[in-house]
C-alpha cells in the first residue's frame, strides 16, 4: 500500500510545478518606470537622478516664488552617483543655473562649493530645473609644510 504513494506523489508534484509556471507565463506583466523620490517646495516630482559636483558661483539670485534661491554656477567636476542618471554631466567646463532651498546668504559670488544636484520635474529634459542640495565650502586640500 506504500509503495505506491511516493510515486503518485511525484506525479502530483510535477503537475503542480508546471500548473504554477504556466500561470506565471500567463500573468499580465507591464514594465513599470522608477517613481519620482519626494516633491520640491511647488509639490513637482523629483526625478531620479543625482551627480555630486564641484562649482564656482557665478550668481545668487533670491527669489519670491517657488524655491528660495537661483545660482548660476561654473561646473567644474562631475560625479555619477551609483547607478542613477547624472544630470551635470555634460556640464563640466559650462556655466548653469540651479535653485535651491538651502541658505545662500553665507556664500557669495566666487565661492567654490561641493553639492549634490538633481532634477527636478516629470522626466529629465531641456527646461527641467536642476535641484541644488548638500551645499558646502570646498575645503582645498592641505599643502605639507615644509621641514
Amino acid at each position: 500500500m506504500f509503495r505506491h504513494k511516493p510515486p503518485l506523489l511525484m506525479f502530483l508534484g510535477v503537475i503542480l510545478a508546471g500548473a504554477l509556471l504556466g500561470l506565471a507565463a500567463c500573468s499580465n506583466n507591464t514594465t513599470t518606470t522608477t517613481p519620482p523620490t519626494g516633491t520640491g517646495p511647488g509639490g513637482e516630482a523629483i526625478v531620479n537622478s543625482d551627480s555630486v559636483i564641484t562649482a564656482k558661483i557665478q550668481a545668487i539670485r533670491p527669489q519670491t516664488t517657488g524655491y528660495p534661491w537661483e545660482i548660476d554656477i561654473l561646473v567644474q567636476s562631475s560625479v555619477d552617483v551609483g547607478t542613477l542618471p547624472n544630470p551635470t554631466k555634460d556640464s563640466v567646463g559650462k556655466v548653469v543655473t540651479v535653485k535651491t532651498d538651502v541658505d545662500m546668504t553665507a556664500y557669495k559670488a566666487g565661492d567654490v562649493v561641493t553639492a549634490k544636484v538633481k532634477y527636478v520635474g516629470d522626466v529629465p529634459k531641456p527646461g527641467i530645473t536642476l535641484y541644488m542640495y548638500n551645499i558646502a565650502p570646498e575645503i582645498p586640500p592641505q599643502s605639507s609644510p615644509g621641514y
